[in-house]
């Protein structure tokens, strides 16, 4: 398998495909059950002489059945009818991609549910009266929000004492929502429903999920209905959901095993220590990290607050309005100290944690917030969830939590904070693209940035390995864009990581072998300190075809 060299190129230039990329959009249905066949339309662009599909795992498989061009006043899309069966072992979901003249398209994930499949109707069920029938539990019903405005009702008969829970799964295009009613009726309308319950996320904020949960307990038998909708009332092609209902039981947990830095929503364990050590030099030992319930302050008299001896996982909740969890911290005279947080429950903008640490005297030495003067010369300040810190002096600290609002408080505003000595490492490795289309005798580039954290300053050896035969991977250099007009960034280095950005060119030889299906490459990142290599951390894989220019 050819992998990256140290060799440099420099001023070579990168040919653009004149072939447009192959775009897939939706899939309808969204998904199925394991083990069962599914007919289904991939709606997307740029799929003229799509011949296959393809998946990432072994999961599931597939062929195309039929390609068209849908009949739309404007933008017409590439309707490409395929027939996909899921293996008995699949879960969750997988992974597919059209391959067309130009070449792999992005991947899209189809949903693999245990539930029973029922789709929606072909009538119009938009109103409480016209609701269609769920006849059996548990079940996934596939649907369409086909037009701006559209509702779809379904209806259902729960007994007295029934928890039952519904969740979405839908389409990048959708945001939906989901209510709940009863049909109670009135004195001017015997038929009027009346919404009992109703769920879209909180907040629309990155690295959050913007599908809907609902868990509803029924007071009283009876005939029930359930609401799909998209939130703002957007609707139209491609915007598919899968709507699952049973009763008890609990949402399965998803967890990303994706590498996060700088996130609020990233797992804080008591192993964090070890896994930053594994991104740097491994063999040196890492101290064990302990946890700590950190002290709430008391409505009437105060408290000493616990002290922790670094590493420490200090973990609570902002309980009520108000109130303010403290522990205390020694530190030496120029000790680098990192404090992180997470937020499991609630997060931003609902969730707020403002972390202030301030010295015997009650002086602030330093918080969370991130105050920059922009070119505008306007002041923004903004909170994050990771802060780098060297102490100017020795002594003891109180580390404060609390939301910075002071007006929010309850049992979901839980955080973690871990407060641990600094550990120079590669943070996260950022590649955008997911495929390449290759032509042969035509040169095409990957970018790779790394951020560099907590004062590190080694190397980082880039590499990519399994590209296909007939392409060499080299690395280059391209010109550096111009740079911003200057601002006062404020004290950023206690905020944000150093960049570095890595150029990747790779060469198919003009004879390169035509590639009959795509190639898994991986993308690496290997840190070196010191003339010492660290381990060699899989960043991506990306799907690589090689064509024949103008097919």
């Amino acid at each position: 398998m050819p992998s990256l060299g140290i060799a440099l190129v420099a001023g070579l230039a990168c040919a653009v495909m004149a072939q447009a990329q192959p775009r897939i959009d939706s899939v309808y249905p969204a998904g199925g059950r394991a083990g069962g066949t599914i007919q289904a339309v991939v709606r997307g662009g740029n799929l003229k002489g799509a011949g296959g599909i393809w998946f990432e795992d072994e999961g599931a498989s597939g062929r195309v059945v039929g390609i068209e061009t849908e009949k739309a006043p404007r933008r017409p899309a590439d309707l490409v009818s395929v027939e996909i069966t899921l293996a008995e072992r699949a879960r969750g979901s997988v992974s597919f991609r059209v391959l067309a003249a130009g070449g792999v398209s992005n991947a899209l994930r189809l949903h693999v549910h245990e539930e029973r499949v029922q789709m929606e109707g072909e009538g119009v069920h938009d109103l409480p009266e016209k609701a269609q029938k769920i006849a059996a539990l548990p079940v996934a019903v596939h649907g369409r929000i086909s037009e701006p405005g559209e509702v779809d009702y379904y209806s259902f008969r729960a007994e007295a004492g029934e928890e039952w829970w519904f969740r979405t799964k839908s389409s990048e295009a959708l945001d939906p929502a989901l209510a709940i009613y009863q049909i109670q009726g009135s004195w001017f309308d015997s038929g009027r429903a009346v919404r009992l319950a109703f769920h879209d996320e909180p907040v629309s904020y990155p690295d959050l999920t913007t599908e809907a949960t609902l868990r509803y307990r029924f007071e009283r038998a009876g005939e029930y209905l359930v609401r799909v909708n998209g939130f703002w009332g957007h609707g139209g092609p491609g915007q598919e959901y899968i709507l699952l209902i049973n009763k008890g039981g609990s949402d399965p947990d998803t967890v990303s095993r994706e590498w996060k830095e700088r996130t609020w929503t990233r797992r804080l364990e008591t192993d964090r220590m070890d896994l930053l050590q594994g991104r740097a030099l491994a063999g040196k030992k890492q101290p064990a990290v302990t946890v700590v319930e950190a002290d709430g302050e008391p409505v009437k008299a105060p408290v000493e607050p616990q002290k922790i001896t670094l590493p420490a996982l200090v973990t609570g909740t902002i309980e009520r309005p108000g109130d303010v969890d403290r522990v205390r911290l020694a530190v030496k005279e120029g000790e680098r100290v990192v404090f992180e947080v997470e937020t499991p429950g609630k997060t931003l903008p609902l969730m707020n944690p403002l972390l202030r640490i301030v010295d015997g005297d009650g002086v602030e030495a330093l918080t969370n917030i991130l105050s920059v003067v922009n070119s505008n010369g306007n002041l923004s300040k903004q909170i994050h969830p990771k802060t780098q810190y060297v102490f100017p002096r020795a002594g003891e600290f109180t580390l404060e939590i609390r939301d910075i609002t002071a007006v929010y408080g309850d049992a979901e505003m839980k955080y973690r904070v871990l407060v641990r000595p600094q550990v120079p490492h590669v943070g996260e490795v950022h590649v955008a693209e997911d495929r390449l289309n290759l032509v042969a005798g035509k040169v095409q580039k990957l970018s790779v940035v790394t951020d560099q954290e907590e004062g590190f300053d080694g190397y980082v050896i880039v590499s990519m390995e399994g590209a296909p035969a007939g392409v060499r991977v080299v690395a280059g250099t391209e010109v550096e864009p111009d740079s911003p007009p200057s601002q006062s960034v404020g004290k950023r280095e206690r905020f944000t990581s150093k960049k570095q950005k890595a150029t990747l060119i790779l060469i198919p030889d003009a004879g390169a072998p035509v590639t009959a299906k795509p190639v898994r490459a991986g993308i690496y990142a290997q840190p070196v300190v010191k003339g010492e290599m660290g381990a060699k951390l899989h960043v991506k894989d990306v799907w690589i075809m090689v064509m024949r220019e103008g097919t």
